[in-house]
């Protein structure tokens, strides 16, 4: 009998035991940006994300059409950043940018931080992300209209600041979402305009294969100023809506591209949550693209 309890003891002891510490979920999105959106993503430790970002001009409407060629004549943004991660759940970048409307020339410095991951076990049921970015704005000042956000009276001025939390689930392998609170402030802008806006963004991917996805972001505002515009507004005056984007995802060895459609001209916050003027209605959204280069070391 005690051979017998011996035996059982160590056929128990070699039985397969389930691990006691939960799997991070990964790979919520394949980079750190949908479309316009930041994503809950993070560079990798000692990793160097090179991206390039560009946005043609409307597809139809009045900037469209076969006469600037559905708007692959001409470029209404692009920009160039450099992403390092400090570690697997803090990274930095720098970037600049041509800007599509209101302060344009764009210098920006970003910071993210991961601060909640996704478990296997919904021990720990979202990842959450901080966001936060300081832009600059180098062109040269407006001068026959002093009310314009452009004016620059001081040099901070030309200073605005863009701060998310961004909130996302992986549902399987085939579908993520994401919410996005949005706090932008800019030090000086046209009469009548909010400094502080507060926007809520929403944002999914969802999976065909492991290569191709399609992906969506959409950003609505809350600006008493942009509502009292748009109700003023005649018909060839200028209105503001919420940017909207839609694309496809293509994952290749060591790349993620994004081909994409968007009625926002601007591509950073500070740019597309403010200045869309844009309308899908109106044929009025662009091709884009961007382009992540994941390099490390």
């Amino acid at each position: 009998m005690l051979r017998l309890f011996t035996i059982l003891l160590f056929a128990i002891a070699l039985l397969p035991i389930k691990a006691q510490n939960p799997i991070k979920v990964t790979n919520t999105f394949y980079t750190t940006r949908l479309i316009n959106a930041q994503t809950v993503e993070t560079v990798p430790a000692k990793a160097l994300d090179f991206r390039i970002t560009h946005r043609f001009n409307d597809v139809a409407g009045e900037r469209g059409g076969i006469k600037n060629f559905f708007g692959l004549d001409n470029v209404t943004d692009i920009r160039l950043a450099f992403e390092y991660g400090i570690t697997n759940n803090l990274t930095i970048g720098v970037g600049r940018s041509k800007g599509a409307y209101g302060p344009r020339n764009l210098l920006d410095g970003m910071v993210k931080y991961r601060f909640l991951q996704q478990t296997d076990d919904n021990h720990i049921p979202i990842s959450a992300t901080l966001f936060a970015n300081a832009v600059l704005s180098t062109m040269k000042k407006e001068t026959l209209n002093q009310e314009s956000e452009t004016a620059f009276k001081k040099f901070a001025h030309r200073f605005s600041y863009d701060v998310q939390l961004l909130i996302a689930r992986k549902f399987g392998d085939h579908f993520s979402l994401q919410l996005m609170p949005n706090l932008l402030y800019r030090n000086f802008v046209r009469f009548g305009d909010e400094n502080l806006l507060l926007s809520l963004g929403v944002g999914s991917r969802i999976a065909f294969n492991k290569k191709f996805a399609l992906i969506i972001d959409y950003y609505q505002y809350f600006s008493a100023y942009r509502r009292q515009v748009n109700q003023d507004a005649g018909q060839d005056d200028v209105k503001f809506y919420p940017p909207l984007g839609i694309g496809l995802e293509i994952k290749t060895a060591g790349h993620v591209f994004h081909l994409n459609f968007s009625n926002s001209p601007g591509i950073l916050e500070n740019q597309f949550i403010p200045y869309t003027t844009r309308n899908w209605l109106d044929g009025e959204f662009r091709l884009g693209f961007n382009i992540s280069r994941l390099i490390r070391f």
